[in-house]
């Protein structure tokens, strides 16, 4: 089995880190490689009770034929990219094909009120941090911290910089 490294560096070639830096055109680009749309719902995740990733401030709602991806709309910007990138990450590793289907980690009347537009029917999973073993969650961490430091890297110096500032100097 290769190493987180080698699964990150595999993922960020088929689903290029836009830089400069764009959280909706990434998404975009997961949705496209995956075939599925995906939807980003800002809201209060207080009623989750802990249900979702870390301590229920993100979750990941399969329906038949797009994803919706709930985080704390009380966060900050920072933690709210991460949380989404946690889900990216659970999705592009394939979490939900690699573990025993479990039953929903979100009861549908808790469901119900964070978002009473979705037909509970359409949903295919939900998943949260009780339906992942710790080895799952610390990939889709993993894969949140490595795709944030690779989107808010400086970028490469040009080569006309390299040379001028970069050179080495010991000659």
């Amino acid at each position: 089995m290769s190493s987180m490294e080698d699964r990150f560096r595999g993922l960020a070639a088929a689903v290029p880190i836009p830089l400069p830096w764009s959280l909706d055109a990434y998404v975009a680009a997961v949705a496209e490689y995956r075939g599925r749309l995906i939807e980003l719902a800002p809201m209060d995740t207080s009623a989750l009770g802990g249900s979702g990733c870390g301590t229920g401030s993100g979750l990941w709602i399969a329906r038949s034929a797009d994803d919706i991806i709930v985080y704390d709309r009380d966060t900050s910007p920072w933690h709210a990219q991460h949380i989404v990138l946690h889900e990216i990450g659970h999705m592009l590793l394939e979490h939900d094909q690699q573990s025993a289907r479990q039953p929903h980690t979100v009861s549908s009347t808790t469901l119900t009120r964070l978002m009473p537009s979705i037909s509970l029917e359409s949903i295919q999973h939900i998943l949260g941090r009780n339906a992942y073993g710790d080895d799952y969650e610390r990939d889709a961490e993993a894969f949140a911290d490595a795709a944030m430091l690779h989107a808010t890297r400086p970028p490469a110096p040009t080569s006309s910089m390299r040379r001028t500032f970069f050179r080495d100097r010991r000659r």
